[in-house]
């Protein structure tokens, strides 16, 4: 084949790869998504590590694979671009509120992820360290208007709590270990449950993150607007 049917045969090649949304060069090396330079581990025990990932507008990801199960809470969403080394790109919205979970346990994903919108996308997720269930008990919350389920695998359940000012959880029993996110700003009181009228006071911002143990848990809304949170627990 001549040097001009060759660059052809290359553009032509290239063009067809490109609208089909398929890589046109080997992939990157991947890297453990706890060590991708935009994943910022902030907690972590022996069953969770808790990643605080921040994307700019028109910056990606390494390549990165997940291996384990994946909770993932959008705090502030935008327009992204998904791309994996063997498959088309996904354009798609991480919507802020929502949550992903991945189900990687046995099986690896790997991808990369593009931030093609204008504002820092922010999300705040956790691997589950250890393959489960675990069997810690059957976790569950109480049966009133503030807690919404938007979660329910076989390793970890997740609610979205929303407490007006001044309202409470109810107290509740918490039988494993879990994950508590904020969406809002502002003061809470957590029970201690050691001590009778006794509370933790702590202010909030969007996306903080904090580990919870087993026990028992109540919780009020001590400022002027709605308290907001999403509470995981791992089964």
């Amino acid at each position: 084949m001549s040097t001009v049917r060759k660059r052809l045969f290359s553009t032509l090649l290239c063009s067809t790869l490109l609208s089909a949304g398929l890589p046109t060069q080997a992939a990157e090396k991947g890297v453990a998504t706890d060590l991708e330079p935009l994943h910022h581990v902030i907690l972590e025990n022996k069953y969770v590590t808790v990643m605080r990932v921040l994307i700019q507008p028109g910056q990606s990801t390494l390549f990165h694979e997940q291996h384990l199960d994946y909770v993932n809470t959008h705090i502030e969403g935008s327009p992204v671009k998904i791309e994996y080394p063997d498959k088309p790109v996904n354009m798609t919205e991480m919507k802020s509120g929502n949550v992903k979970f991945g189900e990687h346990q046995g099986k690896s994903d790997t991808d990369k992820v593009t931030n093609t919108g204008n504002n820092v996308n922010h999300q705040v997720a956790f691997e589950i360290n250890i393959p489960g269930p675990q069997h810690f008990g059957n976790a569950s919350r109480p049966d009133n208007a503030a807690f919404t389920q938007v979660l329910d695998k076989k390793t970890v359940r997740g609610w979205k709590v929303t407490l007006k000012p001044g309202a409470s959880t109810g107290e509740y029993t918490q039988h494993g270990p879990g994950v508590r996110v904020f969406f809002t700003e502002g003061r809470v009181l957590i029970a201690d449950q050691t001590h009778t009228n006794r509370v933790k006071e702590v202010w909030v911002h969007p996306g903080d993150a904090f580990l919870t143990e087993p026990g028992k848990v109540d919780i009020t809304a001590a400022s002027g607007g709605n308290i907001i949170f999403n509470d995981y627990e791992l089964l």
